[in-house]
């Protein structure tokens, strides 16, 4: 089995002459899952959540070098290894500051930032108190979680702030166009 990368107990591999669509497989003890290159879908095989999750995102990051690497093994020509999964791919939380009602400024260590609106994740039995907006404020940013935290208990995936933050104009910020809540 060609092994093109490596990490957290998963072995990534690609086969010579394979059949379309573009893939590898990813195997993670004695489980082995087929993941179409293009979109990700799992074609075959069945992993952990968490394990299926990191499989994924390390392929949003190498989707480019996996392509060659299938258009290589097409060509039964040599493969390339692909560096592994690694702490640097979950987006680390810089800051946050409370706007208004449940919109949160957040600003990422690779330079995004942007709000995000909060109002429709609050439900289920942790995160009902922050309907509150008086509770809702009071979060903090948890520097080893790399994310934010409530009192309650409850806290978001860095990953989801990060694809949630919806882009603030540079405008915006320059003419007060987002204050902080009091």
């Amino acid at each position: 089995m060609p092994e093109i990368s490596r990490f957290l107990g998963v072995v990534i591999a690609m086969y010579y002459n394979d059949h379309d669509p573009a893939h590898f497989h990813a195997r993670y003890g004695d489980r082995v899952i087929r993941v179409a290159i293009e979109n990700g879908q799992v074609l075959s095989g069945t992993f952990p959540r968490r394990a299926q999750g990191l499989v994924l995102e390390w392929l949003a990051l190498h989707r480019d070098e996996l392509l060659q690497d299938w258009r290589l093994a097409q060509q039964r020509k040599p493969l390339m290894k692909i560096a592994p999964w690694s702490r640097t791919m979950t987006p680390r939380l810089a800051g946050a500051t409370y706007l208004r009602d449940y919109k949160i400024h957040v600003t990422f260590d690779d330079g995004r930032e942007g709000v995000i609106d909060l109002e429709d994740e609050l439900w289920g039995e942790v995160f009902e108190p922050l309907k509150d907006t008086d509770v809702f404020r009071c979060f903090r940013v948890d520097t080893e979680l790399d994310t934010i935290v409530w009192p309650t208990g409850a806290d978001l995936a860095p990953e989801f702030l990060y694809e949630r933050a919806a882009v603030v104009p540079s405008s915006a910020r320059a003419t007060g166009g987002l204050r902080r809540g009091s």
